[in-house]
């Protein structure tokens, strides 16, 4: 999905690779959605009101989501253009600093740019903003307890 109708390239070189979309039907995201409420200090997730048996197991899940990384000797591996076809996904939700008081994380670069329909192409960028899709040492020893090493 999209935010504006159009020609939407992929990170490949000379825009080879791109999607191209109208403005599609209109729909309304609240007939189709869950809402949860998350407290971060307990690490707590719960189903709104709106949906109260919306499931919440989903949100604990500790390991990356989507593809795992091949190495390049699996013959499900390939690349295009050097870039691996199957790589790690990202960490979930919950290991994204959820409880952070600004937008931007403050360990790595953070862009932020304007509304998609805005004609504009002024962005603010910050440097030194996020950390990557690693799991931090804090947040390992929250999930897998206190004991845990990630040296072993």
């Amino acid at each position: 999905m999209y935010a504006t109708a159009g020609v939407h390239p992929y990170v490949l070189p000379g825009g080879i690779l791109h999607d191209v979309t109208d403005r599609g039907p209109l729909w309304d995201p609240v007939m189709n959605m869950y809402s949860y409420k998350y407290d971060y200090q307990s690490d707590r997730l719960v189903a709104s009101n709106l949906n109260p048996r919306a499931p919440t197991s989903w949100f604990y899940f500790a390991g990356h989501w989507g593809d795992k990384f091949y190495p390049l000797s699996d013959p499900r591996q390939y690349r295009f253009l050097g870039q691996y076809h199957y790589v790690n996904g990202p960490l979930g939700p919950r290991f994204k600093n959820l409880g952070r008081q600004e937008i931007c994380q403050g360990n790595g670069e953070c862009v932020l740019k304007g509304r998609p329909e805005e004609k504009s192409r002024m962005t603010k960028r910050w440097t030194n903003m996020g950390e990557g899709e690693e799991m931090n040492e804090e947040d390992a020893k929250r999930v897998f307890g206190a004991e845990y090493d990630s040296a072993s």
